[in-house]
């Protein structure tokens, strides 16, 4: 398996937003997406990509295949995020093949295979109900 890096990836074809981001490279200019964009909400974790690279900084083109996640996201209060019952919540995800993202402290991203058995809206809103 490739080793995954961390890429200056712009999806502003101005240029005005890059973003360093975690990816693997999969072919010739492109890479499969190992964390969740913040300036592009159409690309998600596990998202291949094609680029094009100016100077050190890597332009996206195109989509070429869809992640086979589902994305969830939750912006949650410091109790919350800091609880074992979300501590559990996202061991849970794990176990189910799936992968947990913290971002800015407080915003849970939630990538989980789109077959899975798991009522992961179910499951967070019992959790959220308690704080």
């Amino acid at each position: 398996m490739l080793d995954s890096s961390g890429l200056h990836i712009c999806f502003d074809p101005a240029g005005r937003e890059i973003e360093i981001l975690d990816v693997t490279p999969v072919g010739k200019d492109k890479y499969r997406i190992e964390e969740t964009p913040i300036f592009n909400p159409n690309v998600t974790m596990g998202d291949i990509i094609r680029v094009k690279e100016e100077l050190g900084i890597y332009y996206y083109q195109e989509t070429v295949q869809k992640s086979h996640f589902k994305r969830y996201a939750w912006l949650l209060s410091k109790e919350a995020v800091d609880s074992a019952a979300i501590s559990a919540f996202k061991q849970r995800i794990t176990e189910n093949d799936g992968k947990c993202e913290q971002i800015f402290g407080g915003l849970l991203v939630i990538h989980i295979p789109k077959n899975t058995m798991m009522d992961v809206d179910g499951e967070m809103n019992r959790i959220i109900e308690r704080f």
